[in-house]
């Protein structure tokens, strides 16, 4: 269904809006709406132990749906789609696993908050250096990034020092998008990392251990929020030097050697700091 506006006037523009399959297309603005009723089925479906598969399906069905204009939402489909395989009966059913139910409550969550509307996505994908965010992590020590003019960084609460360095190599990249996400909104994103098996869980969005998949959650979560499509890229630690300073607490040193950026820190808020996270 298409709908065209336009008056008189020399200098109006004419535009259209489409609506296919219950999304509306905006040409003038580059959005597109989702329907209302799509919250309501994802909340029933929430509130379920267990689910035929016919169901399951649909609910795959809905969210694949939603994705073609929450595109970073395609990271929380994995799980759901594994829980059909190998099951020929439509009529079986299955539970619903404690990972599935957490996916699902980020997308309750986001659409809870979410307006419906989604710009669309540029094809060029923009790396760390032309976005100039960095991050880095030192396993006894804490952390650091920089992006641009802005920078961060923090020591390790006790607890968080026996983690392995995949959690504490995700945990400044995650409140990177937390904290400058409205800066990076509505483009596709590669995140540099030292750590090759960090890069691997980023672009599948999975990883066994559950303290890791809560700040995968997360990081899903915010780049939804800003329509963010992102992937990771391994490179080598000897490029991060600013970083690899602030993960080691030399700030001094790293003022010295990044003149260019911000005299203060930014402040990463209270809730977000290690010592807050209590889900981790």
């Amino acid at each position: 269904i298409f709908n065209s506006n336009s008056n008189s006037s020399p200098n109006s523009r004419d535009y259209f809006s489409l609506q296919f399959a219950g999304i509306t297309v905006d040409s003038i603005s580059m959005q597109a709406s989702l329907p209302n009723a799509v919250i309501s089925s994802v909340s029933s479906c929430y509130r379920m132990k267990r689910i035929t598969q016919r169901d399951l399906q649909s609910l795959i069905g809905l969210l694949n749906f939603t994705c073609s204009v929450i595109v970073p939402g395609r990271a929380l489909l994995r799980r759901l789609i594994d829980l059909t395989k190998g099951i020929r009966s439509l009529r079986h059913f299955i539970r619903i696993t404690r990972e599935c139910k957490q996916d699902i409550q980020v997308w309750l969550s986001f659409l809870n908050q979410y307006n419906g509307k989604s710009f669309f996505l540029p094809d060029r994908w923009l790396t760390s250096r032309k976005l100039q965010l960095y991050t880095d992590a030192a396993g006894s020590l804490g952390y650091g990034a920089v992006f641009g003019k802005h920078w961060f960084f923090g020591s390790w609460p006790d607890k968080w020092k026996s983690f392995n360095i995949t959690i504490l190599e995700l945990y400044p990249i995650v409140i990177s998008v937390e904290t400058w996400g409205h800066l990076m909104a509505n483009r596709c994103v590669v995140f540099f990392t030292d750590n090759r098996a960090l890069a691997d869980i980023i672009n599948k969005q999975t990883a066994k251990e559950q303290r890791v998949m809560v700040l995968i959650r997360h990081l899903v979560f915010c780049c939804m929020r800003h329509n963010i499509l992102f992937r990771a890229k391994h490179v080598l630690g000897i490029l991060n030097r600013e970083c690899d300073l602030l993960s080691r607490l030399q700030v001094e040193e790293f003022r010295r050697l990044a003149s260019r950026v911000d005299h203060q820190p930014t402040m990463v808020p209270p809730h977000h700091l290690p010592e807050n996270w209590l889900s981790i």
